[in-house]
């Protein structure tokens, strides 16, 4: 079945800080459990999430700024773990955990080496956690 094009609406645009913080509570428990990450989440939050996935990277700065450094790096591990576990969240390039580490590495504010290697270990995204090379 082909799914028919629906253009984004104002919801979808506009990235809910509410809902990355429930998704920054969920990080811990999806490495061991996607099914109760999922759960906890609820269909319609994944579906609201998911849907930022399209947005550009200048979209997602004005949210971004509003969280401290280990949240923005919660919230990278699960962008990256989601696009593992989640059908439908690949997305290459485009991982907002990317736009994140951008803001870290802007703000002089990067994890541990360990840390960025581990979370790299997680995934076959080669683009996270910086992005193309070109």
């Amino acid at each position: 079945m082909i799914d028919e094009w629906v253009p984004a609406n104002q919801s979808s645009t506009s990235i809910a800080p509410a809902l990355l913080q429930q998704c920054i509570a969920v990080t811990a428990i999806m490495a061991d459990s996607s099914n109760r990450a999922e759960q906890e989440l609820g269909e319609e939050t994944l579906k609201q999430v998911r849907s930022w996935l399209q947005l550009s990277e200048e979209q997602w700065q004005p949210t971004l700024k509003t969280f401290k450094a280990d949240e923005l790096f919660q919230l990278a591990t699960f962008f990256t773990l989601a696009e593992m576990t989640f059908s439908g969240w690949q997305c290459g390039a485009k991982n907002p955990a990317i736009w994140i580490f951008r803001v870290l590495k802007k703000n002089g504010q990067l994890p541990e080496k360990d840390a960025i290697r581990h979370l790299k270990s997680l995934t076959d995204n080669r683009y996270i956690p910086y992005g193309s090379a070109l």
